[in-house]
């Protein structure tokens, strides 16, 4: 690099020279994000999957320039307007031939609309177009994934749960029946996202990875609008372990249950009541969620005196309730199957392990990160005491680069944890 400096000069010198001078532009890009955190996180939970081609960081800070902070409106309109420019470049990338590029478009598009579906409405039908997008073009680029990610359809209740089997990379797993791990979402996760964060990584490693939407998770939803969350997930999950166990790669003494999020409630019911659940990840831990909600929206609004309706909030100026919150007492409702905020937070009484935590036998992985909060730190606490199978135990650090929800900020790491520890206890692939 050339110095403006005397070629002569001491090396002290020269390591003095500033380049706020320069006229040249390293980087046009300013790391920033918003100053409301739900919207920070969900840039760091864009971002994070491009670990795995879920998106480019590059892409992710360029449409944070077209968001008005604090605005579900704008981040819904910026993210779609990203994920169309990005899917009509893999289309055309696809109809020239180029394989690899147009899968690698779609799949960024696919993040991009289910980041746009977030705040797009609470409701499957408010969420359906980006949602539905997002479907669409991870289903078309999962043909063009080394091996072909496949399509499966869980019958149940007289409808079906879509999902994802993901398997190994070619050269990653020995013959016969390999471990499979299901992963089980949250409040708003997808299939298509469970696939950057645990579906890739367990490929890589040799491991089938089953991905799906379960009842109150919009990628069900869409299709079968009645199926809302049940606090006995056990039994929807049921479902998946059967269609998993009938499939003819699977070996049935080895499969585990990953919850993200909220999902690690799901599937700890599953595991204490299900003995085919070989092992449990839990990440982060949730063993009450009407605590966990209520320390998540504060208890003012979780213990407010007015009930309030979906109707309720129609057209509120922002001044008087913030769109956020308008936006979440739909989302909660609708994929709860209330009619009210009160009405979901008595549902919420329900939603707790209570007394299966002591039911649960099999290997527990528990994941937290250290800033989550006190309320999550005290459920992982909660888990690790309570359950009577052997528990491993990880907290992750600022340092970790590891420290948000899930990982979401660092999912190369969250990925050697959990799958490096299901490999030692139910027994790695061999090759």
């Amino acid at each position: 690099m050339a110095s403006r400096t005397d070629p002569g000069a001491a090396p002290e010198e020269v390591s003095a020279v500033s380049f706020e001078d320069s006229d040249v532009v390293r980087s046009a890009v300013r790391v920033e994000g918003f100053h409301d955190d739900e919207f920070n996180y969900q840039l760091i939970r864009a971002m994070g999957v491009a670990d795995y081609g879920g998106s480019t960081v590059g892409e992710c800070l360029a449409v944070v320039a077209e968001i008005t902070d604090g605005s579900p409106t704008s981040w819904t309109r910026a993210f779609e307007r990203l994920a169309q420019r990005v899917e009509a470049e893999g289309r055309v990338s696809l109809a020239a031939g180029h394989r690899v590029s147009g899968r690698d478009h779609l799949l960024r598009a696919s993040t991009y609309y289910r980041t746009a579906e977030y705040y797009a409405g609470g409701s499957a039908g408010g969420a359906d177009a980006a949602g539905a997008r997002s479907q669409a073009c991870f289903s078309d680029a999962a043909a063009a994934i080394d091996p072909p990610v496949e399509r499966i359809d869980v019958p149940f209740d007289s409808g079906t749960l879509p999902g994802y089997l993901v398997r190994p990379v070619l050269g990653a797993s020995g013959t016969g029946p390999l471990p499979t791990v299901i992963a089980v979402g949250g409040f708003d996760s997808s299939a298509e996202e469970l696939f950057f964060q645990l579906g890739v990584p367990g490929a890589e490693r040799g491991w089938n990875v089953v991905v799906f939407d379960g009842p109150g998770q919009l990628g069900c939803m869409r299709t079968n609008p009645g199926m809302t969350f049940r606090p006995d997930y056990e039994v929807p999950l049921a479902a998946v372990l059967d269609a998993v166990l009938a499939l003819p790669d699977v070996d049935a003494g080895r499969v585990a249950l990953a919850g993200q999020s909220f999902g690690s409630y799901f599937a700890a019911r599953a595991a204490a009541t299900d003995l085919r659940v070989g092992a449990l990840v839990a990440n982060p831990p949730v063993v009450d969620m009407g605590r966990y909600m209520e320390a998540w929206v504060g208890t003012d609004v979780y213990r407010m005196i007015r009930d309030i309706r979906p109707e309720d909030v129609t057209g509120v100026p922002e001044d008087l309730m913030p769109r956020q919150m308008q936006w979440g007492i739909e989302a909660i409702c609708t994929r709860f199957g209330v009619p009210s905020f009160h009405a979901w937070r008595d549902a919420m009484a329900s939603y707790r392990l209570g007394d299966l935590t002591g039911a649960i036998s099999c290997p527990v992985l528990a994941l937290v990160g250290e800033r989550e909060g006190a309320e999550p730190r005290a459920q992982f606490d909660a888990l690790v005491a309570g359950v009577t199978g052997p528990v491993t135990s990880r907290v992750f650090r600022p340092a970790d680069g590891a420290s948000a929800h899930c990982q979401s900020d660092n999912l190369r790491l969250s990925a050697q944890v959990t799958f490096d520890w299901l490999d030692a206890e139910l027994g790695a692939p061999t090759g």
